[in-house]
């Protein structure tokens, strides 16, 4: 298992302010937010809202990278949306799953036990699906995934637990998130209304 800071770090380094970014509700989102001020960033949707907002968003913007910072609590919670993202099948979509095995302080959750979430994917029809224990893994697979244009899908095994956020995390409910979200995409010239 991995710092799931130590690998957004890594992330916030690939990538620029042409990517769009989408977490779930979860520490992904606070230290997100601490690494990546920069571009459209949707922080902290609702369990089981992370990958299909961020499937929507590929479709919307085909010639973005859209990269979903999802949580193993989240998409537990809504497992059918792996089919549509594989019926989809959209080039310009990355899916990170950090997985703690854990509902942050309410218990653990079935990747705890027996469930895998790689092959959810795999048996959802997601070809590029694989799980990541280590920091090399994850640099290597990530970094390959960034640069090449096919759906692609991770599991980031990670540990419990969050790092030490310098940046105060303001989390914004509805109206305000979506206005700043919003605000940041009208500047792109691709953005449709």
């Amino acid at each position: 298992m991995v710092k799931r800071f130590d690998c957004l770090n890594l992330l916030a380094s690939w990538i620029d302010e042409q990517v769009l970014t989408v977490t779930s509700l979860s520490t992904t989102a606070m230290e997100w937010s601490s690494l990546w001020k920069r571009g459209p960033n949707f922080y902290g949707l609702n369990l089981g809202l992370c990958l299909p907002f961020a499937l929507g968003l590929s479709l919307a913007f085909p010639r973005r990278k859209v990269i979903a910072l999802d949580s193993d609590g989240s998409l537990l919670l809504d497992t059918s949306t792996l089919i549509t993202v594989a019926d989809v099948n959209p080039p310009n979509l990355l899916v990170i799953v950090f997985d703690n095995q854990c509902y942050g302080s309410m218990g653990p959750t079935a990747t705890s036990r027996a469930a895998d979430i790689e092959k959810m994917a795999q048996g959802a029809g997601i070809k590029a699906a694989a799980t990541l224990n280590t920091v090399d893994e994850f640099a290597s697979s990530v970094k390959k995934a960034l640069d090449r244009s096919e759906l692609s899908f991770f599991v980031a095994k990670v540990e419990p637990g969050k790092e030490p956020i310098e940046n105060d995390y303001m989390r914004f409910d509805g109206r305000p998130m979506r206005d700043a979200f919003v605000e940041a995409l009208r500047r792109y010239p691709d953005y449709r209304g």
